[in-house]
């Protein structure tokens, strides 16, 4: 899908005043922060330009390949320092086919510019075939809801900058055309002997349409953000290429919860609705378990449950009151305590849940400790004190609010000097992204445990951070 690039960035003399014109890219650190986040190690920086991102990326050990039609762009890129460390190519996102990826970024305009269905069909589709299963594409777009474009004029966006080896230049857009969802404006670039103008259409996909076409190109729609530069104005989509291979080894329901994740992300529903659906799948699943085992998650013989869950135990140093934030029917506490006392050690379980049907049956079959397990949604939920470890899982809120279920539990549920326990969970061999996860939030992850899982290709694992 070959396209011509916009002379804005294919003239090498526009090309190399672009970085001066725009010189404040801060809002790319918090890109990188999400390349963090999703544990990223090989990225495609598709629409790459001067290469600002991509150069950025392979100066944090990253592997990096930055693809952009616009050779003139690409050889400003490849003047930078650093610039030896990324893979440079001119050209559209085919030209990599045969590469494999973690990460396919779209920062700026670039996702903007395939302004045919056509176009846009064939980049997300080519976009989910170089991504290794379990990657991400994110890329941000405006919203058409700010109209944009109204501010498109020479007084709102002049800007001007003394270059070396072009002396003083300046520079301003104006819309020319508002066709539907089509934007057409011209840039006019003058130098101190010539003026340059240079035309672009970009096309503004509303919300809704965007996680239509993503879907319609196998992809699961996991966030929608702010863009950092100009926050209300533009989205950030971040979509993930479910890892078919893995899906028999992922916890029940996974399929439908990612439903309700996009549910929520879209706008469909709010946070309180996206707890009652995902209730209404896990609850009836859990109460109608034969086994102690199978009212807690766990579809395995007691064998198995031992082995994926005992491992909690390295992260609880002895003597801890242990609270299990998701207790549903109490025999974690209940597990817990009895391997730890194989163990020589002791250990005092406390449980909340968000299901009053299942925190019920966990006083019922736990009648000892029916005054120790509460009901309540852990994200509001008002402890009756700190507790020196709480065990939780990052799949009890939206995905959006876990930094913040992370941060609230350990502000105000954690007792000052314990421990934050994150699992169990799968997660596939040689990662660690929910430890990447967590650094991206701000938080260092203390220690992890992990143990084999019977598919070689993930393990059981438990990471944990101290208050």
């Amino acid at each position: 899908m070959g396209r011509v690039p916009d002379p804005l960035f294919a003239d090498r003399r526009l090309a190399v005043v672009y970085d001066p014109l725009d010189p404040d890219r801060s809002d790319l650190e918090v890109y990188a922060a999400v390349v963090d986040e999703l544990g990223a190690r090989t990225v495609l920086d598709l629409g790459c330009g001067t290469g600002t991102f991509a150069v950025m990326l392979a100066a944090r050990g990253l592997d990096v390949t930055g693809v952009d039609p616009a050779g003139a762009s690409v050889d400003v890129a490849r003047g930078k320092p650093g610039a030896d460390r990324v893979r440079w190519v001119v050209g559209e996102i085919d030209a990599v086919a045969d590469l494999r990826f973690d990460l396919v970024t779209m920062t700026a305009n670039v996702a903007q510019v395939f302004v045919t269905d056509e176009a846009w069909r064939h980049v997300l589709e080519t976009a989910w075939s170089v991504l290794n299963p379990g990657g991400h594409l994110v890329f941000e777009t405006r919203d058409p809801a700010r109209e944009a474009w109204l501010e498109w004029t020479k007084e709102e966006s002049f800007a001007a900058a003394d270059v070396d080896g072009q002396g003083h230049v300046e520079s301003w857009h104006e819309t020319t055309d508002v066709d539907g969802e089509l934007v057409t404006f011209r840039s006019t670039l003058v130098f101190e002997d010539a003026t340059l103008t240079s035309q672009s259409t970009l096309r503004f996909r509303d919300r809704a349409g965007i996680a239509r076409d993503l879907e319609a190109a196998g992809f699961v729609t996991t966030d929608v953000r702010d863009a950092p530069d100009r926050p209300g104005c533009e989205l950030v989509f971040v979509a993930n290429r479910p890892d078919e291979s893995l899906a028999a080894s992922k916890e029940r329901a996974w399929r439908e919860l990612g439903v309700i994740d996009a549910a929520l992300l879209s706008g469909q529903i709010d946070e309180d609705a996206w707890h009652e659906r995902v209730l209404a799948i896990v609850e009836p699943a859990y109460l109608a378990a034969a086994t102690p085992q199978g009212q807690s998650g766990h579809s395995g013989d007691d064998a198995r449950w031992e082995h994926a869950r005992r491992l909690l135990l390295d992260a609880v140093p002895d003597g801890s009151d242990l609270l299990d934030v998701g207790c549903a029917n109490g025999h974690l506490m209940e597990s817990l305590t009895v391997w730890a006392a194989a163990e020589g050690r002791t250990l005092e379980p406390y449980g909340v849940e968000i299901s009053a049907r299942l925190a019920d049956l966990a006083r019922t079959r736990l009648p000892q400790w029916a005054d120790r397990i509460w009901t309540g949604n852990a994200m509001t939920w008002v402890p009756p004190r700190q507790f020196a470890v709480v065990r939780t899982g990052l799949d009890y809120v939206p995905p959006r609010r876990r930094a913040d279920f992370v941060g609230r539990l350990l502000e105000d549920v954690v007792a000052p000097g314990g421990r934050l326990v994150i699992g169990v969970y799968n997660e596939e061999k040689d990662r660690d992204n929910v430890a990447d996860s967590l650094r991206g939030w701000g938080f260092d992850a203390a220690g992890s445990t992990s143990r084999a899982h019977r598919d070689p290709r993930v393990r059981y694992k438990v990471v944990w951070v101290d208050a």
